[in-house]
């Protein structure tokens, strides 16, 4: 049971980061965006990382609530399109 809880601990550990990076990256794109610069190193970040996480959570490797999944393709749209332009 103790083991079962600290394999589900570290689970969570994992997940957490890769979402806080997804976020740190999206907030640095938005930031770069807000101050009129050119937010592409950014963006690519966010791209990257978010494209990793959702390779995970469709392979079920890290598991995301359908909400999360959602907001991180959402994002990953949005800005997707602006490299569009």
């Amino acid at each position: 049971m103790e083991e079962d809880i600290i394999h589900l601990n570290v689970a969570i550990g994992e997940i957490s980061k890769e979402l806080i990076g997804v976020q740190k990256a999206l907030e640095d794109y938005r930031s770069k965006q807000a101050r009129k610069e050119a937010p592409d190193a950014e963006a690519i970040a966010f791209i990257e990382k978010a494209e990793q996480v959702l390779d995970k959570a469709e392979s079920g490797e890290i598991k995301l609530t359908p909400d999360q999944i959602r907001r991180i393709r959402n994002n990953l749209v949005k800005i997707l399109k602006t490299f569009q332009k």
